[in-house]
């Protein structure tokens, strides 16, 4: 059967004049003294009238408006009622198909859109706590829906530009389906206020501990905590400052603080914060916003070095909160304590196959200050235990103390010995690790040596709360999913730039790049899942599975959808990763989106923008 598409015609309405009612084109312009659109005295131009005289019927259109828009003489078009809204009738206009072998349903409504790749995310995240606090927080206008179809944008296209979602939204099936440009979603993204993403979070952590208090597993639960930097070219936005670029870019940055489960690696927290903040001074801020939007405090929290502090480590002491930290070598009480305990970490009994590498655990008393203070105004110390964990790689060490011999005091005893001068550096060398023992003959300083190469190879993991060696190691090394994150942020979502100029805008932009990696992370795990379980998958990346997967169609015509055919190989990743095959939909849940009086949202048909104008003009008046 033929289909032809509707016609593309400049905007019309109908006015009364006499015996018939006229339908007339006209054009609009925004009123920068009224700051409204107004149409444009003089550019009415009658060009067709209803037959009957009366306000529904068939158009009969002027012969220059068929000139211009010769497609018109395939359709009949019709203009009838469509509902009421307050005192006043809405109208539409119908095309029919004036050839009876074309589809009348399918010439008005027809879509043909990928759907695969949606339908597998939107079974994904089906009731999950991300879903349930994104509707519950943005539900208002269907905000929910266009800030979830950017997201899925941003992760199946790797690509934050909003420039180009509208392209996209016109070939996929998506929660909401209108095709937003690129100033719309700017507005939408000015529109998420600070309150909002707060008690999204609020309701998001609410829900996650929830959750993870029914699930059986691990004894502890494990948040790894880490940051990033993203790139901006923009000198507009507040928080962008120079700093310690992660990704080497000689761009302004805004850091972007995380939060992750480390078993199921769903982000749970972000903080964007200034871009020359250290990794150090943020934790403070980050203990009283665990506490203020009800992060599960039951949750360990891992962290690297750049977290590591005396008074960081007293603060979550203080805050109650359980922690795993890479401890800095270069404290004097790390250096102490590895020098009392060298000689039982190096022992072959210490040995773990289990992490291959030498490890043990000894038990130290912290005193920490307390928020009481003395007559005097000094604060109450308290005493605590911490277990610190020692792991010796003597790979590194045998590495390291290989590279002090032959790029350090080899390069300076062969200068030595050929009488040519030493330079600032190596003269500091010499004198380091070199003796003098006269006639031209030098030995080796041991003890300088002995306290260069003492934190050679070494890790020290702090903690309040795991006393087991192995799997604080363990907890350590799976802190890497919030890596995975990240990598996700800045490749799959393409978010190594931010690309907006305005704070509201980066802002909105930030949190739809958590929740597009959030459905990202989401994914990955059901594939994870599916990989344990044996199953087979033929690729190998999550985004070839679901391109492969976007090849299915929906057809959407006026009364509902339906799905292509799947089989083979889809059909079968399908299975593998438990989702169902495709159902019809019904009209309502497709297509077309809600009603949505959001204000500054295009208006959807011709007779709608003339309600808008005529309520435009009886206000004025």
């Amino acid at each position: 059967m033929a289909v032809v598409e509707i016609p593309k015609l400049p905007p019309l309405m109908v006015v009364g004049q006499g015996k018939y009612k006229y339908v007339t084109s006209y054009k609009i312009a925004w009123n920068k003294e009224l700051k409204q659109p107004r149409r444009i005295a003089g550019q009415n131009k009658t060009v067709g009238k209803i037959i009957g005289g009366g306000v529904e019927g068939v158009i009969e259109w002027t012969d220059a408006f068929l000139e211009e828009h010769p497609e018109l003489k395939s359709f009949t078009v019709k203009r009838v009622f469509k509902r009421m809204q307050g005192a006043k009738k809405v109208f539409e206009f119908i095309f029919e198909p004036a050839d009876e072998m074309i589809s009348l349903t399918a010439a008005f409504n027809l879509l043909r859109l990928n759907a695969g790749a949606t339908w597998v995310l939107d079974n994904v995240i089906a009731n999950s706590p991300l879903t349930i606090a994104l509707e519950r927080v943005f539900e208002k206008y269907g905000r929910h829906k266009k800030l979830l179809s950017v997201a899925y944008y941003m992760y199946l296209t790797s690509n934050s530009a909003t420039h180009l979602y509208e392209d996209f939204a016109r070939k996929h099936r998506l929660p909401c389906q209108k095709p937003l440009d690129a100033a719309q979603i700017s507005r939408l993204f000015s529109r998420i206020t600070p309150d909002e993403i707060d008690r999204f979070l609020v309701k998001l952590n609410e829900l996650v501990t929830e959750k993870e208090k029914t699930q059986a597993g691990r004894v502890n639960t494990y948040y790894a905590l880490d940051s990033t930097s993203i790139s901006t070219y923009s000198d507009g936005i507040t928080k962008a400052k120079w700093g310690h670029n992660k990704d080497g870019d000689s761009l302004k940055q805004i850091n972007l603080l995380m939060l992750v489960n480390q078993e199921t690696a769903m982000p749970l927290y972000y903080r964007s914060y200034t871009g020359n903040t250290p990794d150090v001074s943020t934790v403070r801020n980050l203990i009283s916003e665990i506490i203020r939007t009800g992060i599960n405090r039951r949750a360990i929290l891992v962290a690297d070095k750049g977290y590591c502090s005396i008074r960081n480590i007293n603060e979550l002491i203080l805050s109650e909160l359980g922690f795993v930290i890479n401890c800095r070598n270069t404290y004097t009480f790390a250096k102490q304590i590895i020098a009392e305990n060298y000689s039982a970490l190096e022992d072959y009994c210490s040995y773990n196959s289990k992490i291959q590498c030498y490890c043990l655990t000894t038990k130290c008393e912290w005193s920490y200050p307390t928020y009481d203070k003395t007559p005097t105004g000094r604060a109450v110390k308290a005493r605590t235990s911490l277990y610190l964990h020692l792991y010796l790689d003597k790979n590194i060490r045998a590495e390291c103390e290989n590279t002090l011999l032959k790029r350090t005091i080899m390069p300076v005893l062969e200068k030595l010995r050929a009488n040519i001068p030493l330079n600032q550096e190596e003269n500091s060398i010499r004198e380091n690790f070199l003796k003098d023992n006269g006639n031209g003959n030098y030995s080796t300083n041991h003890i300088k040596k002995a306290e260069f190469l003492l934190t050679k190879g070494i890790r020290i993991l702090i903690s309040n709360e795991v006393d087991d060696a192995v799997e604080a190691w363990r907890a350590y090394y799976e802190r890497e999913r919030v890596e995975d994150v990240f990598k996700v942020i800045k490749q799959t979502v393409g978010g190594s730039r931010f690309r907006t100029a305005k704070n509201e805008s980066t802002e909105g932009k930030a949190f739809v790049m958590f929740l597009s990696c959030a459905v990202g992370m989401m994914f990955r795990q059901r594939v994870n899942l599916a990989c344990k379980k044996g199953m087979q998958l033929p690729y190998d990346s999550d985004n070839k599975l679901l391109v492969m997967l976007d090849s299915i169609e929906q057809t959407v015509f006026r009364n509902g959808a339906y799905y292509s055919e799947v089989t083979g190989v889809q059909k079968e990743l399908l299975n593998a990763l438990d989702i169902p095959l495709p159902t019809p939909e019904p009209y309502g849940k497709v297509g077309k989106e809600e009603e949505d009086v959001d204000e500054d949202d295009d208006i959807r048909s011709l007779d709608e923008l003339e309600i808008v104008l005529n309520k435009i003009e009886s206000q004025s008046k």
